[in-house]
């Protein structure tokens, strides 16, 4: 059996066999991530990596793949449950979409890998930070309110009366 892929990603690669079996090694040749376990595995960013379970296209609507997202230590993060997780490799995101029974919504990388920095917003141009206001992101995470447009809790609240869906009643 051969090696047909090896990406390094720092101290691990990413492998694929000649039989189709990825898995993933450290710099020392020790296995992370035993070959077979994933169907696929895309490549480490930040710590960590997305993985599917199935062999059908992902071009292909209703198919039966389901993903997730592990450590550089092998161990699932985010468990392999997900209809989706959209690419973040190369992207210097905080965080990802991931979809699962038609229901989307964002995981931070953060949540998932702690040594990683927490989602930071520059105070804007209203003084907050002569006002020493600290804007929060908690609240409203997931909402396209705060995930897209950026507002945060505060403003959600002060703008929209804590209702992130009346958004969409902007003119």
């Amino acid at each position: 059996m051969r090696n047909i892929v090896e990406n390094n990603y720092g101290e691990i690669t990413v492998v694929e066999h000649s039989d189709y079996k990825w898995g993933a090694i450290d710099s020392k040749g020790n296995e992370i991530v035993p070959f077979g376990k994933y169907d696929w595995i895309e490549g480490f960013e930040q710590g960590l990596c997305r993985v599917k379970i199935g062999k059908q296209s992902s071009n292909l609507a209703n198919n039966d793949n389901k993903w997730g997202i592990i450590n550089e230590n092998g161990e699932e993060v985010l468990p392999c449950v997900y209809d989706e997780v959209w690419m973040f490799k190369g992207k210097k995101r905080y965080s990802t979409r991931v979809v699962k029974n038609g229901i989307a919504r964002n995981v931070y990388f953060h949540d998932l890998n702690p040594s990683l920095p927490k989602r930071v917003i520059k105070p804007n141009s209203y003084g907050d930070e002569y006002l020493g206001e600290q804007k929060t992101y908690d609240d409203y995470n997931g909402t396209y309110a705060q995930d897209v447009m950026g507002w945060s809790d505060q403003d959600i609240n002060d703008a929209l009366d804590g209702e992130p869906d009346a958004y969409w009643n902007i003119d």
